[in-house]
């Protein structure tokens, strides 16, 4: 036994003398400019070299590179090598993954597995700057940054045990929940496991700066103009419509989030901020199908059933589900109606009304979709994808309100008049249907990031309501008997091309045009007798809206090292014609046409460490649209909403600064502060006015847009995630920031009001006993302002708990949404700050505590199942 370990270690020093002396002699540090081909099980006597030809490999390499500077040419890939050893036995680690990451985002490139003696070999590398991660049972996780510009040799690297080492688990390559690629904060949803249950709504919320109200309203770091968009194209979806998309769209359908806090000219957008929404990609081989049904005793309940199939070149996914669902919610409102003390603007008031609401509603929902898309690839250099899909949403309520005024005539004497007080129940339903339909072609020039990439898509959307109630007056002798109808159809199509091509290996130019045609075509019929004899010519309108838009970008990219410069230049040409038709004499048209700029400038920095640095700028035009700018009075039934014809464009300057880091056994920490001046920035006044003409006398409110003097937002956020095994994590988000305004000329009186306002988020997942996840959200947001109006603050406590049994073919999960009842005993609402017109609003969801569960069951190759949509712990619908 002794013999033959001596003359193991003599055949082992000959053959690194041997090879050592024949690597020094070839240029590139490997024989021949190419590594060796040893694999796993190997004969000692194969052309392999032993592990001190590894280490002096990389030396030789890093002399060469630097002494010639070879020039790498498109297409070139290359070898990367190195070895593996335990840190504490220095034994040789076999069998062990490794995987080569794009250091921009993470994202998977190549693989391999080291053999009996510890080596790995990974083929067919770009040039670039990439990420090692190597993953061992029981043993901790290592990330390793570097550069490949030749066959690249890592070295030895040593791995230390973990705390425990596990039995017969499955480790799979994982990307960094969040990173940072210039512009972007990217939140790889796909491997979240605490979200995989969620809709995408629930997703957005994991997003850091991203935050979702009650109402479904999106919001990035307390700006509220936000564009959605799903695979790299705006979504084009209506208010209402966008919010069903989220609420529906299961969050294991997706593969990341990306955030834009700054967009850049590419973008094209007149929003402040951009969502981009990737779903899952294309899988390579067979068929999976899984399906289920998911409850709550809110209740709601939703079956759902997905299907994929691809052979080589071809692929199909499908998805169908259907939903039913019921929520209650109670409300109460307050206000108060004010002029000036003695009509002299000295800061005291009187009150001429006061107002009290309470309702009662009652919400049901019936909705169903399906989704499917076909991707062929051409060959290794193009592909072809097209997908449809659309859902349909049925919504019928019910709503019971009395209400009580108090009139105070100020003229002579303060003296209260009769109370006014009115009873109304109405029921309701709604209708709405969402169709869309497109195709994308990509060629690759080359693997260098020289390609192609042009799209079409077409979208239609329908909406139609109903409304019966009446309205009950104590002194009043006509009560009112009222039936209501609205219809809106729109249409629309865009062409999408972007063209990227790199001028060296470290630059690119990219170009991209955008073209986008929309029909709108929205009708309003209100009518006084519930048998529709009489007509409400005031509430009777009809709003057609034609939107042309064409935008062109350039960007310039160039990297140094670890810095990354880019900027762009955007330009756009937008045409609206609009018209309301009425028999009211402020019907109004209109035909504008307007040029828009963007210009936008980042600068990212990377070191080997995993330091991430940003600086990022940016100027937003926004152009006023034909309903902001339009006379027309849009009523209802004691209000109404106009246009200001002096809107003038508004301009936006955003600056941020960020700096993440992402540590070995921690996880990650990210800081960033950030600035943003608005000159002339449109927003929407709210107030009360005695309308004499049309509407009997009585206080009615009304809104319309302004132009700020200006505004600023700045503020400082964090992000952290703490991960100290791979079966636990918990992740905080923070931020905090200051708003303001200041109008010129409000009632002949300069205004100015700012506000500090925070929010926190805490999320936490852990796997317990090898087979349960426990999941854990706590959220709080404190009030927010805009124009003369604050937002309660909001906040909610969710917990979740799932499990899988016979290899993951049945997993089953419950959750509990809004754990201590927040909703439903404290509720959420708004205040009017206008000092003429003063409101109080909080709605309370009586059913805001709920307990969800779901089933589900997988049949197929399950490594497939990443890319097939399922449903989700909250609705089962997708898109």
């Amino acid at each position: 036994m002794k013999r033959t370990k001596l003359l193991r270690v003599l055949f082992l020093m000959a053959t690194i003398a041997l090879s050592a002396s024949y690597v020094e002699a070839q240029p590139g540090g490997f024989p021949g400019g190419r590594p060796p081909s040893g694999n796993p099980g190997s004969r000692p006597g194969s052309r392999r070299p032993a592990m001190g030809d590894w280490n002096r490999m990389g030396d030789d390499q890093n002399a060469q590179q630097v002494k010639q500077k070879k020039k790498v040419k498109e297409g070139d890939t290359f070898k990367v090598v190195g070895s593996l050893r335990d840190s504490v036995s220095g034994e040789f680690l076999a069998f062990v993954n490794v995987a080569v990451l794009d250091s921009a985002d993470s994202s998977f490139v190549r693989g391999a597995a080291t053999n009996l003696d510890g080596l790995f070999e990974v083929t067919e590398v770009p040039a670039g700057a990439y990420l090692l991660r190597v993953t061992a049972i029981g043993y901790q996780n290592r990330l390793i940054p570097f550069n490949v510009t030749n066959n690249t040799a890592l070295g030895t690297l040593r791995l230390k045990p973990g705390a425990t080492t596990l039995g017969e688990v499955s480790i799979t390559a994982e990307k960094p929940l969040y990173a940072m690629d210039g512009e972007k904060l990217i939140y790889n949803v796909s491997e979240d496991p605490s979200i995989q249950t969620g809709t995408t709504e629930d997703a957005l919320q994991n997003a850091p700066g991203v935050e979702v109200d009650v109402e479904g309203n999106v919001s990035l770091r307390g700006v509220s103009s936000v564009e959605i968009w799903i695979n790299d194209k705006p979504s084009k979806l209506t208010e209402e419509n966008l919010k069903t998309y989220l609420q529906t769209l299961p969050a294991n359908a997706l593969a990341r989030i990306e955030t834009i806090t700054n967009p850049s000219a590419k973008y094209a957008t007149d929003a402040e901020a951009v969502i981009n929404i990737i779903t899952s990609a294309h899988i390579k081989s067979n068929q999976f199908v899984s399906f289920g049904v998911n409850g709550s005793h809110q209740p709601f309940l939703s079956p759902w059933v997905s299907y994929m199939w691809a052979k080589e070149k071809l692929s199909f996914n499908l998805f169908a589900s259907g939903r039913y669902s019921r929520r209650n919610n109670t409300s109460i409102d307050t206000s108060y109606i004010r002029r000036d003390h003695n009509a002299i603007p000295d800061g005291t008031y009187d009150t001429t009304m006061a107002e009290t609401a309470a309702d009662t509603s009652f919400n049901r929902s019936h909705s169903a979709n399906i989704f499917m898309s076909l991707n062929y690839e051409i060959d290794s250099m193009s592909e072809v994808s097209v997908d449809a899909g659309g859902f349909y949403n049925y919504n019928p309520s019910y709503n019971n309100s009395l209400r009580e005024q108090l009139y105070y005539n100020l003229d002579t004497t303060p003296t209260l008049v009769t109370p006014y007080r009115d009873t109304l129940l109405s029921r309701s339903s709604g209708r709405s249907l969402f169709a869309h339909a497109g195709a994308d072609y990509t060629k690759k020039f080359d693997l260098e990031g020289h390609n192609l990439r042009v799209g079409i898509n077409t979208r239609i959307n329908r909406n139609a309501s109903e409304q019966w109630y009446n309205r009950m007056y104590n002194i009043y002798t006509l009560n009112e008997h009222r039936y209501r109808l609205s219809e809106s159809q729109s249409y629309g199509a865009s062409l999408d091309a972007r063209y990227n091509r790199p001028y060296s290996k470290d630059g690119e130019l990219s170009y991209g045009l955008r073209a986008d045609i929309q029909r709108l075509d929205n009708l309003f019929d209100r009518y006084n007798d519930i048998d529709g004899t009489v007509n409400d010519t005031l509430r009777t309108y009809r709003f057609l809206d034609d939107n042309n838009n064409v935008n062109a970008d350039v960007n310039w990219t160039h990297r140094w090292g670890g810095f990354t410069l880019s900027s762009g230049l955007g330009v756009g040409l937008e045409n609206e014609r609009y018209a309301y038709r009425s028999q009211m004499p402020f019907a109004d048209s209109n035909n504008t046409l307007d040029l828009v700029f963007r210009p936008s400038i980042h600068l990212t920095y990377r070191t080997e460490d995993m330091h991430n640095l940003k600086l990022n700028y940016s100027m937003r035009m926004a152009n006023p649209g034909g309903e902001e700018i339009s006379t027309f009075r849009r009523y209802g039934d004691e209000s109404y909403s106009m246009g200001n014809p002096d809107l003038t464009p508004s301009y936006t300057h955003n600056l941020e600064a960020g700096w993440q880091k992402f540590f070995e056994r921690f996880g990650n920490i990210g800081v960033e502060a950030y600035g943003r001046f608005s000159d002339k920035e449109i927003s929407t006044l709210t107030g009360r006015t005695d309308d004499d003409e049309y509407l009997f006398n009585k206080f009615v409110t009304y809104s319309i847009p302004y132009n700020m003097g200006y505004s600023w937002r700045y503020g400082a956020s964090l992000n952290m995630t703490y991960r100290p095994t791979g079966f636990f994590n918990v992740r905080l988000y923070a931020n905090a920031y200051n708003y303001g305004y200041h109008l010129d000329n409000y009632r002949g009186q300069p205004y100015d009001d700012n506000k500090w306002s925070w929010s926190a988020r805490i999320n936490a997942w852990a796997k317990v006993f090898d087979q349960y996840q426990v999941t854990m959200a706590l959220n709080y947001s404190s009030p927010t302002i805009s124009l003369m109006h604050e937002q309660k603050a909001r906040y909610w406590f969710n917990l979740g708990v799932r499990s899988d049994f016979f290899k993951r073919k049945l997993s089953v999960f419950i959750n509990v949404q809004d754990l201590f009842n927040w909703g439903g005993r404290y509720g959420f609402g708004s205040e009017n700050t206008n000092p003429y017109y003063l409101s109080n609003a909080t709605n309370k969801m009586t059913n805001s505590r709920y307990i969800s569960a779901g089933i589900t069951l997988r049949f197929g190759k399950l490594e497939l199942e990443k890319n097939a949509k399922e449903g989700s712990s909250e609705t089962g619908d997708s898109l």
